[in-house]
């Protein structure tokens, strides 16, 4: 066996999370409709950048093509400062009630980009990412909010541009879209997009229509994934499908998403289009919940609504259509029929007109596997409140920490990895928690090559009786 200079090879003593909780934590790969027909591997492959203005994450961000994985260290905003009132008027920073903020903006962001946060402080703070006719984009571990964008409204609010006058979007935090006309028709369509570990908020405020969705897709949006994600504090949350003619069979699977103090609708609001909606927590959401509008079709699978007025209904007259599998109701105030709150809470049934069609033109398990992550409802409030939003994964971006293996002998060759000392197990982790292959050793203290079939980064974690040491790998 050929072995080669090790490429990368780093002992972490301290992780995020100590190895014993580490390997008790949900495996956080990929799921769902993004994993099909080629996969989403973002800016895989390409340069890992850290920008440190406005200026330079606009560059990587919105260029068109070349793959970047664009790490985020900290807060941007556009550092234009500015006063406003509640519904985001610009006034004098003496007026009554100024709240004192920034000027927004709105990065499109190009295809082949992964956008990942370190750590807890990856921020938006008054950026809006928009997706365009692009594909293969991953965002993760990121908090965005709008709140306080300096916005105008004539027929609807519209976020302001520091001149005062123009205007340059919606005040979504992520809005993705296929309708540019600069595109030829048949090419407009955004594809193979993973948001996962991210957290979406504004403010619990009485004007609904002050910010507008906190993640909205329209148009063609294909092979999208949206998972471990945090929606808290604002009124219009998700939206697939902008209107009865926006007739296109989005693909979207929604996983493991909480969902909190929504007080609007749109938990999401579907139209059209193959949802598949698992293991999603909402609780304390007083306005409506998902919403089954025309033509959509649903796979609605163990999920725990929890204090909710009302967590699931349709219209009936747009023909909707759902599957309910093993969800759970826990002191909801309106109910489909044929469902009841689990703790016996008295509840109202739907309207016969808010009832929709209890069928589905696909299954989500003949599409994709997703078995291994299916968490039991019973289960679902304790691991997504634990699990969603950010500083929940390792950050496989970069290669930090010490610059040899002090105690693990770890060698790259042209196979894999070559592990040698005394060792019972051999755990290997994908860069986005997966687990790729456990090598069993038996403590027998024989040099163990464990292949790997594909470049990438790696974490092993080397069992023994006198303790677990973690490794970072780049092979």
């Amino acid at each position: 066996m050929k072995l080669l200079q090790p490429k990368v090879i780093y002992l972490l003593s301290f992780l995020i999370f100590s190895v014993s909780v580490f390997s008790a934590i949900p495996d956080f790969r990929m799921a769902g409709f993004a994993t099909l027909n080629g996969s989403t591997t973002g800016g895989e492959g390409g340069a890992i950048v850290t920008p440190q203005t406005f200026a330079e994450l606009k560059q990587y961000i919105e260029n068109r093509s070349t793959p970047y994985v664009i790490r985020i260290t900290k807060e941007f905003n556009t550092d234009i400062q500015t006063w406003v009132d509640a519904y985001g008027t610009v006034v004098a920073c003496d007026t009554p009630g100024a709240r004192e903020t920034t000027f927004g903006a709105i990065l499109k962001i190009g295809s082949n980009k992964t956008v990942i946060g370190v750590g807890e402080s990856a921020f938006f703070n008054r950026i809006g990412l928009v997706i365009q006719c692009q594909s293969n984009i991953i965002i993760r571990n990121i908090r965005f909010t709008m709140k306080d964008v300096p916005a105008t409204r004539e027929d609807e609010y519209k976020i302001l541009a520091p001149d005062g006058i123009t205007t340059i979007g919606d005040p979504d935090c992520i809005g993705i879209q296929a309708d540019a006309e600069s595109v030829a028709e048949e090419k407009r369509i955004s594809q193979h997009i993973w948001i996962d570990h991210c957290e979406f908020y504004n403010e619990n405020i009485d004007n609904k229509d002050r910010y507008d969705g906190l993640l909205d897709s329209k148009n063609n949006v294909q092979y999208l994934t949206v998972s471990w994600c945090y929606f808290h504090d604002h009124s219009k949350a998700l939206l697939s499908g902008k209107g009865s003619s926006d007739n296109y069979n989005r693909t979207i699977t929604f996983h493991h998403n909480y969902f909190s103090n929504i007080f609007g609708s749109r938990l999401p609001l579907l139209r059209f289009g193959q949802h598949h909606y698992f293991n999603n927590y909402m609780e304390g959401c007083e306005g409506d919940g998902v919403n089954l509008r025309i033509n959509t079709n649903a796979y609605i699978e163990n999920n725990y609504f929890k204090d909710s007025k009302k967590p699931l209904f349709g219209k009936l007259s747009e023909k909707g259509q759902a599957i309910l599998v093993d969800n759970i109701f826990e002191n909801c105030s309106r109910l489909p029929n044929g469902v009841v709150n689990i703790d016996g809470a008295k509840y109202d049934l739907l309207s016969s007109d808010e009832e929709f069609v209890r069928e589905c033109n696909f299954t989500p398990s003949e599409l994709y596997s997703y078995v291994d992550i299916l968490t039991a409802t019973v289960d679902v409030p304790n691991i997504v409140k634990l699990y969603s939003g950010i500083g929940k994964i390792i950050d496989f971006s970069t290669n930090t920490g010490h610059t040899s293996a002090k105690k693990a002998k770890v060698w790259i060759c042209e196979d894999g990895v070559v592990v040698d000392g005394i060792y019972k197990n051999v755990t290997v982790y994908s860069s986005v928690g997966s687990i790729v292959c456990i090598s069993n050793h038996n403590n027998d203290g024989d040099s163990h090559l464990i292949s790997l079939q594909k470049n990438g980064y790696y974490l092993l974690k080397l069992e023994s009786d006198k303790g677990n040491e973690t490794v970072k790998v780049v092979f």
